[in-house]
């Protein structure tokens, strides 16, 4: 199995203790650059959306992108793991708050035009059984959107990319955010069960048509779109 497995209780616990300042860590951690790859993803990715599912939507900041884009879509649905992230993002007449799973959708089939997952699919429990519900829950032309965390192909990157989430992040989230900053070094811990660059995308070809992906920063970070057409 792909995921975490066993280890998903223990991530989600730590969101949950980080929910109160979650938006300003990411920053911290991702020294800014966090908000600007969702705004590239859906920039780059998103046209003329009509439905919406944002998975692991937390307090919402990929949302707000999506709706200062497309202010007049018709239903953006968020889906988050903890209803404590979900009450922390705005409300407006076409978004609906759900929570669940990724492994265990709540909707019909053949419902959304696109799903969405920032910084979020890496926490799955069980990574292709959250594919197969999402594929499932996408309509014919449908596409999910994917900004992540990456784990690139090359050796070396990995050593620097372990280096930065082991040393790096971790100090400049402290010298932030005093010790509550040094939870983001449970990242580690989620990238060690994360599949490389080139298994990612063989395990998203089992459920999509066709997968494209972009690394960011040396690999560290990825923006993939899975389309379920070719």
């Amino acid at each position: 199995m792909t995921g975490l497995g066993k280890e998903w209780s223990d991530i989600v616990n730590s969101l949950l203790r980080i929910s109160n300042y979650y938006r300003e860590l990411n920053n911290a951690i991702s020294f800014g650059t966090d908000i600007k790859v969702r705004r590239e993803a859906v920039e780059r990715s998103l046209k003329d959306p009509k439905t919406v599912l944002d998975l692991g939507a937390g307090d919402g900041s990929l949302t707000e992108i999506v709706l200062d884009k497309y202010p007049n879509i018709d239903l953006l649905i968020m889906l988050d793991v903890l209803p404590e992230m979900l009450l922390k993002a705005g409300k407006t007449p076409n978004i609906e708050k759900v929570q669940g799973v990724f492994e265990h959708l709540p909707f019909r089939d053949s419902v959304f035009d696109y799903a969405l997952a920032a910084f979020s699919l890496r926490d799955a429990m069980d990574l292709e059984g959250a594919l197969n519900e999402i594929s499932n829950v996408l309509r014919k032309a449908g596409k999910l959107i994917v900004v992540d965390l990456g784990k690139p192909n090359n050796p070396l990157k990995r050593h620097l990319i372990n280096f930065y989430w082991t040393v790096i992040a971790p100090l400049h989230a402290f010298l932030r955010l005093g010790f509550k900053g040094l939870s983001s070094m449970k990242i580690k811990k989620t990238l060690k069960f994360y599949p490389t660059t080139s298994q990612l995308l063989h395990i998203y070809s089992r459920y999509f048509h066709q997968a494209v992906l972009v690394e960011k920063f040396m690999g560290s970070v990825i923006i993939l779109e899975a389309s379920k057409t070719a």
